[in-house]
């Protein structure tokens, strides 16, 4: 006589509970994918008056390599090229070897389709209202203020503490 076996656990069909685990595990891992994808790509999209990478970058640009005395001691400014830049005085970034043309304007000469400000101010001062200030080189007085004084309502400001001639300033750009 032969025997029949019952059938084993482990051949069992899948159950409800089974499909309802695995649905629900499914619909969460979803969920999350949709809501943590779209903030993976936000810093590299901006809004329109929103712009800290450029702000930061040009802070860097200029007083890192272009403004700067010696690009080993960055944020010690040479005097000269920092005259010039807020001059515009085309001879004198001739003579100092400044790297640039005075006279181009403010978005052309740093690359940037924005509106920007780059002011020097004391420490002291606000950062983003207090007045530029004055240095005399060669005999002539400079404000260091250049681009539109006047800011949209969206502003993004990076400052770096700056050396000109052994007096500490406040570097700052406004971008908008």
């Amino acid at each position: 006589m032969s025997r029949t076996r019952p059938p084993s656990r482990t051949n069992r069909a899948q159950t409800v509970i089974d499909f309802g685990i695995g649905a629900g595990v499914f619909i969460i891992a979803v969920g999350i994918v949709f809501a943590f994808v779209p903030t993976l790509f936000e810093p590299f999209s901006t809004a329109a008056g929103s712009s800290p990478v450029v702000a930061d970058r040009t802070a860097d640009h200029l007083t890192g390599s272009r403004l700067a005395a010696d690009p080993a001691t960055p944020s010690v400014l040479s005097a000269a090229c920092t005259a010039a830049f807020f001059g515009p005085n085309e001879s004198l970034s001739d003579t100092a070897d400044c790297g640039f043309t005075a006279t181009e304007s403010t978005g052309d000469l740093l690359g940037v389709d924005r509106d920007v400000n780059v002011t020097v101010r004391n420490l002291s001062d606000s950062p983003t209202t207090g007045p530029p200030v004055t240095r005399t080189v060669d005999g002539t007085d400079y404000t260091l203020t250049r681009g539109d004084p006047n800011p949209g309502s969206e502003v993004t400001v990076a400052s770096r503490a700056v050396m000109i001639e052994g007096d500490q300033y406040r570097f700052v750009v406004k971008v908008w």
